[in-house]
């Protein structure tokens, strides 16, 4: 947001963020980078806060939330060691959907060479599979190792913030729990729950690379593949996302959902501070997806979804493996 100080993340220091200059030409027309396969596509919605997040105390959230990180004997590096029936909680709810994704039918296809093809969408001035073709389709369901990811990013942070990996936990019994429309993180206020669904609004909006170029050096890491699944009924979900991660901290992905046979883009970045990943979805204003980058690295990872600055939910990225031809070699999309 502007004025905010430069040494916090959101501002120069955030990878992506920082004062939010004009788009650049080329992210309004068709074609690579730009993401809309699509002639006469605008992909421009996506790099832009919703109107909503333009709120002065969001920059309190991130303050108090360091100050957490930073005090001595916080529970978030080893929640789950704590708190053993929450990885039950989330592994039985994981488990369920992983039965269920053995039957379905006409997936061990999806983001491959032929599904990307009829799958054309607005994705955003970054995208991890533009640029790499040497990668077997496979790649980009591998499951990341913290290790690898602590050592990935070219952002230099003060001591301590990434000693050890923070797992977020949302909902009744989690670290990360709303009461009385305030937001507490292992026990602590953070802020109203206004101010903090504007701080996950402002990290997921990610301005595009400056030029073609940029956005061809650019370096992906796979986060993997996951089922989305919005509650523990929903056990056979028909949304799955894939996502990656630069070496400057924005998040790439696409989403899709198998019943509209639709896919969408998802755009965010990771907070080198607070190691909060959040995340854009296609053309709405209103979702905004956040999570912890270490909950990425899981076989379950808890995620807490914002509609707008009112509303949220907790949901469940369940992590897939690929089922497709492992021969089958990367090759262009197009």
């Amino acid at each position: 947001m502007p004025g905010r100080p430069g040494d916090r993340p959101g501002a120069g220091n955030r990878p992506g963020g920082g004062d939010r200059p004009e788009l650049p030409d080329w992210v309004n027309r068709p074609g690579r980078p730009g993401g809309d396969w699509r002639p006469g596509g605008d992909n421009s919605h996506i790099h832009r806060p919703p109107s909503w997040a333009d709120r002065p105390g969001s920059i309190n959230i991130n303050n108090n939330w360091n100050t957490i990180i930073n005090r001595g004997g916080n529970n978030l590096g080893n929640w789950i060691a704590r708190n053993p029936s929450r990885g039950l909680y989330w592994g039985n709810w994981g488990n369920s959907i992983r039965h269920n994704w053995g039957h379905y039918h006409h997936h061990n296809d999806w983001f491959g060479p032929r599904w990307w093809n009829g799958h054309y969408h607005h994705m955003g001035g970054w995208h991890y599979h533009y640029w790499n073709h040497n990668n077997r389709w496979s790649y980009w369901w591998t499951v990341p190792v913290w290790a690898n990811l602590n050592s990935w990013f070219t952002w230099s942070t003060p001591s301590g913030y990434w000693s050890q990996p923070y797992y977020y936990d949302y909902g009744s019994g989690g670290n990360v729990t709303y009461h009385d429309n305030s937001v507490y993180i292992d026990g602590q206020q953070v802020g109203s729950t206004a101010d903090f669904a504007a701080s996950a609004a402002e990290l997921a909006t990610v301005q595009p690379p400056a030029n073609e170029e940029e956005a061809q050096d650019a370096e992906w890491m796979p986060l993997g593949t996951f089922a989305v699944s919005t509650d523990e009924k929903d056990s056979e979900p028909s949304r799955t996302v894939q996502l990656a991660v630069n070496k400057q901290g924005i998040v790439s992905g696409t989403l899709y959902n198998s019943q509209t046979d639709t896919a969408q883009t998802v755009l965010g970045q990771v907070d080198k501070e607070t190691q909060r990943v959040a995340m854009r979805i296609g053309e709405s204003d209103d979702i905004i997806v956040e999570t912890g980058l270490y909950n990425l690295t899981q076989d379950e990872c808890p995620v807490m979804v914002h509609f707008g600055a009112e509303k949220t939910e907790n949901w469940l990225l369940v992590r897939l493996e690929y089922e497709g031809d492992e021969n089958e070699e990367g090759g262009d999309n197009e």
